[in-house]
């Protein structure tokens, strides 16, 4: 669902929400900057809509904890990028600093144990690659693979990859970040 008002427009996939988010926003932003604010929900939502073109002129609001998950989201190149629900005048004061072009991201400070290399092998998994798939994706053996898939569950502490792929969708209270 596409709700527009002037140039801003809320993507989500509850019409309603989004029609009294965007309500909402109107009293406290009366001209509305050209963003698209995009509602991550279900999780996933905006890797769907955001497209390469978009990026640059879209704020992503999302539930999903997982650091590797919003770094994703930020490599996109977003404009803006917030974690968890935020208050209107929150929300309000982000959308007026994207509308300068300023860069945002709110988002819980725990960084990702994995190196680059194993966070793509991590987000090749969660969008369901097989190994010898992401071996070719990737231009590696599929052994190197399997070695990193190893490093990659030992540093998030799962037991394997329907594991790892329920962390990096936000939905496996049981990662490294809550061990003690």
């Amino acid at each position: 669902m596409l709700v527009r008002n002037a140039h801003l427009q809320i993507i989500s996939t509850q019409p309603l929400l989004a029609r009294l988010l965007e309500d909402a926003l109107h009293a406290r932003l009366p001209d509305f900057p050209a963003i698209s604010l995009v509602l991550d929900w279900p999780v996933g939502f905006a890797f769907q809509t955001v497209t390469p073109e978009s990026a640059a002129s879209s704020f992503v609001l999302t539930q999903n904890p997982c650091p590797e998950y919003l770094d994703d989201l930020w490599n996109l190149g977003l404009l803006g990028l917030a974690y968890r629900s935020r208050t209107l005048e929150e929300l309000a004061e982000l959308l007026r600093r994207a509308e300068v072009q300023e860069r945002v991201r709110l988002t819980p400070a725990v960084r990702s144990p994995l190196t680059r290399a194993e966070g793509d092998l991590l987000r090749l998994v969660a969008h369901g690659l097989a190994n010898k798939e992401i071996a070719r994706e990737l231009g590696i053996a599929n052994q190197t693979v399997q070695n990193g898939l190893t490093r990659v569950f030992q540093k998030l502490g799962v037991e394997g990859r329907s594991e790892a792929i329920l962390h990096y969708w936000g939905l496996h209270s049981s990662s490294y970040r809550n061990r003690t």
